[in-house]
């Protein structure tokens, strides 16, 4: 089985070759990658938290526009977090 690096490695290749079944614009491609540039050149992501560390405690409102507390989720064990974006 190949490592998940390799996997998103072949993944961007056939995302960014514009061929089916994703049939992305070459322009949305350098938008994609002047943006990560970027965010890379702002420093932004040196700051962010890493893999292990301790996130503040924080409030949010999950899909169902509940509000959600970290602290009490954490009372129940590990959390993980995942943002996603919608769509476009």
């Amino acid at each position: 089985m190949s490592s998940l690096r390799e996997r998103l490695d072949q993944f961007k290749a056939s995302f960014e070759s514009g061929a089916p079944p994703y049939n992305v614009p070459h322009e949305a491609i350098e938008t994609m990658h002047r943006a990560t540039g970027e965010l890379e050149a702002s420093g932004l992501a040196e700051k962010a938290l890493k893999a292990g560390d301790r996130a503040p405690q924080f409030s949010l409102f999950n899909q169902d526009h509940v509000e959600v507390d970290s602290s009490k989720l954490l009372q129940q064990g590990s959390l993980v977090v995942s943002f996603f974006r919608g769509h476009w």
